[in-house]
């Protein structure tokens, strides 16, 4: 089955008088709008059939986005089927519904008010970490572990093409990581994973954070490093956040290796996937990182 009959086979598990499914966008998942008769309109999101999430991911993720919305965050919402379920297998696949937001991705239109608005949302966010540091929550990566996704590893068999020791800065990265671990700026807490110019939706001035499958265990400084390596003006998104809450701080070096590892973590899942544009993907991803080992 593909991506579109899956998705067609999951619809009949929820309350829906489904009248039009329309493909919207494809990254690792492949994303349908579903209009329904009443008006009502939803995102249908179909897994990826390379599962590189923990089992679980997708209940703890739409129980996370729950409590969130109950708490007042602007949150995407998914939507239970007919028998309380959040998650309907289809085809082999994990199915997400959620409710339709509205607006375009900082990726079509990211200016600076919207990039500080982004910095707010995700320190609104931070504010309702969940976790008393006993242990990752089932369904969670770990992020004590640079090459985070299960993803089969594949780094070796670029660093003959490259010349670059990725072997070698996954283990520095690693270092790094375990440092943090080991005298934690808090107590690890469950986090967004994944805030880029895709996952910020933006209607008129206020914006909308959706795409949490990449959730994960771990502390505010890794999960503002993503964006601020992502977002252009990293400036803007800093100043939205501290409106809320402090920035999580850490020294250079610290910033500098988990940098490093996401950009290992992506890199070592792109050549999982292979999608076209893998050239430039590779690029991209492997500079960084023979700059940050050479330096």
């Amino acid at each position: 089955m593909n991506d579109a009959e899956i998705a067609r086979a999951a619809l009949p598990a929820y309350d829906l008088d489904v009248v039009e499914v329309a493909f919207a966008a494809q990254a690792c998942n492949a994303v349908f709008r579903v209009d329904a008769a009443d008006g009502s309109q939803y995102a249908l999101r179909v897994g990826a059939e390379l599962r590189i999430h923990a089992d679980g991911c997708e209940e703890l993720e739409t129980s996370w986005l729950s409590e969130l919305r109950s708490s007042g965050l602007r949150i995407v919402v998914p939507v239970a089927a007919r028998n309380g379920a959040f998650v309907i297998d289809a085809g082999g696949r994990r199915c997400v519904l959620f409710e339709w937001v509205s607006g375009r991705s900082l990726r079509e239109h990211a200016t600076r008010d919207l990039v500080h608005a982004a910095g707010a949302a995700l320190a609104r966010l931070h504010e309702h970490g969940t976790g008393d540091g006993t242990g990752a929550p089932v369904g969670a990566l770990a992020g004590d572990r640079v090459l985070s996704f299960l993803a089969p590893r594949r780094l070796d068999e670029l660093e003959a093409r490259l010349g670059t020791p990725f072997g070698a800065a996954v283990e520095r990265a690693q270092a790094a990581l375990d440092a943090l671990w080991r005298d934690p700026p808090h107590p690890p807490r469950l986090l967004h994973g994944d805030v880029n110019l895709g996952n910020v939706l933006a209607d008129g001035t206020d914006v909308t954070l959706i795409d949490f499958q990449d959730l994960f265990f771990g502390f505010e400084i890794q999960d503002v490093t993503i964006p601020t390596m992502a977002l252009p003006d990293a400036d803007a998104f800093r100043a939205g956040y501290e409106t809320v809450r402090p920035w999580p701080e850490a020294d250079p070096e610290t910033i500098a290796a988990l940098e490093a590892a996401r950009h290992l973590n992506v890199l070592n899942f792109g050549l999982s996937v292979g999608k076209p544009g893998l050239d430039e993907f590779v690029a991209r991803h492997a500079g960084p990182i023979a700059e940050w080992m050479a330096g």
